[in-house]
Order: structure tokens, then C-alpha cells, then sequence
């Protein structure tokens, strides 16, 4: 684990154990977590890519390492923290298409990292990051129309 941990991955990660404890439909809350952690670091900032890709890294890796603490499996949860992530860019007033392949890129590496090296827990983020990817780009095709 990293030395110190981002204020995103540790707020993001304390609210999914909590999320977790508290129990209901943990993958809207989920989204609704990593849609607020990026629409909020956005909008302190001017958004740019790199801002973007900070952000979805960090957000991940509070994610997987909240699951990883709450002793639950990390697929759908990815999956549905990808889709927080580029709908809080979205609401950030950042056009998604811009960003949203970086986010991608930037929230699978740190899912990679933030599980720990353990294949089994990376193996399980990646699937649950791709549905989520899939998910929104397909949503993103049907909007272009």
C-alpha cells in the first residue's frame, strides 16, 4: 500500500466499508460515491486530462480497497464505479467522450495496483471495470444518435 493514501481513495474507500456495513443495494451506492468524489474534485479545479486520470485512479483504489476491507468481491462493484466515474465527469461539465477512455485506462491500472497483486482480486476488478466501460460507451453511442 502506498505510504499515504490520496484524500479521494481514502474518502471513497471509508464510504464503501460504510456503504458495505450498512447494507442495500452497495453497487447504486457505489456509483453514486465515485460520481460525487470526481464531480467535486472537478469542480475545484479546471478540468484537463490529467486531472481527470488522477482522479479515476484514485477513486478506484479506494474502491477495490474498500472492498477488499469489507470482504466483498470487487467485479460489480468496479463495474459500477467506472459508471460513476465518467457520469460525475459528465456533471462536472466535462464533455465524457474527451476524458472517458483516460478515466477508463487510469481506473483499471489502479484497480490492478490497489488489489493488493493478488491475481484472483485483479482478475475480479478488470471484468466488473470492462462491463462498466462497455456499459457506458454503449450509453454514449445511443446519446450520439
Amino acid at each position: 500500500m502506498e505510504k499515504e493514501e490520496s484524500k479521494v481513495t481514502k474518502a471513497v474507500r471509508e464510504a464503501v466499508v460504510e456503504a458495505v456495513k450498512k447494507g442495500g443495494d452497495i453497487g447504486t451506492k457505489v456509483a453514486e460515491i465515485t460520481r460525487e468524489a470526481i464531480k467535486k474534485g472537478l469542480e475545484k479545479t479546471e478540468p484537463t486530462q490529467e486531472k481527470v486520470e488522477v482522479l479515476a485512479r484514485d477513486a478506484m483504489k479506494g474502491i477495490v480497497r474498500g472492498a477488499k476491507e469489507a470482504k466483498v468481491k470487487a467485479a460489480e462493484l468496479t463495474k459500477q464505479a467506472t459508471e460513476g466515474i465518467v457520469e460525475g465527469t459528465k456533471q462536472a461539465g466535462v464533455k465524457t467522450s474527451d476524458f472517458a477512455i483516460n478515466a477508463a485506462e487510469a481506473a483499471f491500472e489502479a484497480a490492478g495496483e490497489a488489489g493488493d497483486k493478488a491475481l484472483e482480486m485483479a482478475k475480479d476488478a478488470a471484468k466488473g471495470l470492462f462491463a462498466g466501460a462497455k456499459d457506458v460507451f454503449k450509453k454514449k453511442g445511443e446519446s450520439d444518435k
